[in-house]
C-alpha cells in the first residue's frame, strides 16, 4: 500500500438516509426543476430496476442536472452549479477500475444500487459519489465525498461479490509541502449495515501490510533520511517522503513502525523531532478516518498521545 502524491484526495461524508414523506418517494430529494434539466441538455440515460436515471449538461453555464423517475413520476432531481453528473462506474483499465454493472448489490443488504458521480469542476475538486438503493423503497443510502479522487471506486476483493469502496485520503494535502508532493495514503471502506442507516466505515483488515523485509525497511529507513537533505521554504527543509512512509505504516496497521522509522531517521543533532510529531499527529487526528483509524493506533508517543485535532481546515 503506498501514498499517492498529488493525484487524488479522498473524505468520507458518511450515510444519508432519505425518509419517504410518501410511499416510495422522499419529498426533499426532489429539487424545483431548473432550465438545465430539459431535452437539449440531455447527456446519459440508464433504466435500472424501473428506474430511470437521468443526467443533464448545460456546456454554456456549467450546470448539470440528476434526474430519476419511475412510471413517469420524478422520485429525486438534483442540480449542481458547476458540476457534471455521470451514470455507473465504467471501466477504466489505466487506473484499475473494474466495471460494475448498474443494479448491482454494492452494500451486501441484498437490494439493488445504482452509482452516480459529481464532478463539481475546478483544479484539484471535488468528486461525489452517490449511492442509491432501488428496493424495497428508493433511497439516497449513502454520500461519499471524494474530494480530488476522480478515480476512487468499488471493487470485489475477495471475488464473492461482496464490494468495497476504494479510495485516498488527502488530509495531509499542502501539509508543509505542494500539492504535488502531499502523500495520500489509500483507504479501503467497506458498508456496515447496522439494522438503522447504516455507514462506510474503514475496512482495517483489509488495509493491513505485510511486515517489511529487511530490505524494504532498509529502503523506506534511506528514504526517510533522505528527506532531510530537501531545501525549500514551503518544506520547512524536510521532506514529505519521510511523513508518507509514515502514513502507509499507520494506516497499514503498522503504526509502532511509523514511530520507529521517525526516531531512525531524525538527525541526532536536529531539534524539534517533538514539535514535528505534534504537528503531524493534530494533522492526522483532523483525518475524517480518524475515529476508524484510531483502532489501528493501539499505542503512540505521549506526544502523539496528547495532541489535539487540527480544526483550521475541517
Amino acid at each position: 500500500m503506498e501514498c499517492v502524491r498529488g493525484f487524488f484526495r479522498a473524505v468520507i461524508v458518511g450515510t444519508i438516509l432519505v425518509p419517504p414523506a410518501v410511499p416510495g418517494v422522499a419529498q426533499d430529494a426532489i429539487e424545483p426543476e431548473t432550465p438545465t434539466c430539459a431535452a437539449p441538455y440531455l447527456g446519459h440515460t440508464a433504466t435500472v430496476d424501473g428506474f430511470v436515471f437521468k443526467t443533464y449538461w448545460n456546456v454554456e453555464n456549467e450546470d448539470g442536472c440528476l434526474e430519476v423517475s419511475r412510471n413517469g413520476g420524478v422520485v429525486f432531481r438534483e442540480s449542481s452549479k458547476g458540476g457534471e453528473y455521470t451514470l455507473g462506474q465504467p471501466a477504466n483499465r489505466r487506473y484499475g477500475v473494474p466495471k460494475v454493472a448498474d443494479g448491482t448489490d454494492l452494500t451486501g443488504r441484498g437490494h439493488p444500487d445504482m452509482i452516480v458521480s459529481n464532478w463539481s469542476g475546478g483544479a484539484h475538486c471535488c468528486f461525489t459519489r452517490y449511492i442509491f438503493e432501488l428496493e424495497p423503497e428508493f433511497k439516497l443510502l449513502a454520500t461519499l465525498d471524494d474530494a480530488d479522487a476522480e478515480f476512487g471506486h468499488f471493487v470485489d476483493l475477495d471475488q464473492n461479490h461482496r464490494y468495497y469502496y476504494q479510495t485516498f485520503d488527502f488530509t495531509f494535502e499542502y501539509w508543509r509541502v505542494s500539492f504535488a508532493e502531499s502523500p495520500a495514503p489509500k483507504v479501503i471502506l467497506r458498508f456496515v449495515d447496522d439494522g438503522k442507516e447504516g455507514a462506510y466505515q474503514l475496512a482495517l483488515d483489509k488495509m493491513k501490510r505485510p511486515e517489511p523485509t529487511v530490505a524494504e525497511w532498509q529502503k523506506d529507513l534511506q528514504e526517510a533520511r533522505a528527506a532531510f537533505g530537501k531545501d525549500g521554504p514551503s518544506s520547512n527543509r524536510i521532506g514529505s517522503e519521510l511523513w508518507g512512509d509514515m502514513l502507509n505504516f499507520i494506516y497499514g496497521g503498522q503504526s509502532d513502525l511509523a514511530w520507529k522509522l521517525l526516531d531512525g531517521a531524525w538527525p541526532a543533532n536536529r531539534d524539534g523531532k517533538d514539535d514535528f510529531l505534534s504537528d503531524f499527529c493534530s494533522q492526522l487526528k483532523s483525518s475524517p478516518y480518524w475515529p476508524d483509524l484510531e483502532k489501528a493506533v493501539p499505542t503512540a508517543p505521549p506526544v502523539c498521545k496528547d495532541a489535539e485535532p487540527n480544526t483550521a481546515d475541517m
